[in-house]
């Protein structure tokens, strides 16, 4: 589905990305483990077209990313989709939670517009959140129930591969535990691959098939 071919990426003249290759098939799960600075961070937002590498490519289903005309840019973008790390910077504090859900189905018209509250209330239950959560605000959640959101948003439009960049460092051991077994679960019931990244080796192991170390 996805493929990394000899990824490079510079900054100011430093190489953070040296020749970079793998590959990443449907409902597979990929871990990458490294030490902070490493480039982690980096080479997700390059596989989800965020910032271009220095030199190689990204190919989706065989196209190199960079080439897709804007129509085909849209539907790679609903395809894949991305959680970060800091659950609360992720979202906008002056937007309620049901607004934040309903963004993406409205950008990318993925259902009818009379279904769209249902669909809303179909991930909230599918991330394990109660339906009063919709009319609050970010700061009224836990770190747990924002990265919920956060989650819940990239499955608003489908997606084949979902990429966490350190999605559970910010949270209490107990609440890494239950976002972790949300994300297996999620795996298995949507066939949804995962690009995990981590630098905590049990993490990694916990949720990945193979790993990468950079």
């Amino acid at each position: 589905m996805i493929e990394a071919v000899n990824i490079t990426k510079d900054f100011d003249g430093i190489k953070v990305l040296d020749n970079i290759s793998f590959k990443i098939e449907y409902g597979e799960s990929v871990g990458i483990i490294g030490r902070s600075g490493c480039g982690k961070t980096t080479l997700a937002k390059i596989i989800c077209r965020l910032i271009d590498p220095t030199g190689g490519k990204v190919l989706y289903r065989g196209e190199d990313t960079r080439r897709l005309k804007r129509r085909d840019l849209r539907k790679f973008r609903e395809k894949v989709q991305i959680v970060f790390q800091d659950p609360l910077a992720s979202l906008d504090p002056k937007i309620i939670i049901r607004d934040t859900l309903l963004e993406p189905l409205i950008i990318h018209k993925a259902f009818l517009r009379k279904s769209y509250m249902r669909q809303v209330r179909a991930l909230v239950k599918k991330v394990g959140l109660d339906y009063n959560m919709l009319d609050r605000f970010p700061h009224q959640l836990s770190g747990g129930e924002r990265q919920r959101v956060n989650i819940a948003r990239a499955l608003a439009t489908q997606p084949k591969l979902l990429i966490c960049d350190e999605p559970v460092s910010s949270l209490d051991l107990p609440v890494q535990a239950h976002i972790l077994k949300l994300l297996a679960r999620l795996r298995r019931e949507e066939n949804l691959a995962l690009l995990f990244i981590s630098h905590d080796p049990f993490v990694i192991k916990a949720i990945s098939d193979r790993v990468i170390k950079l």
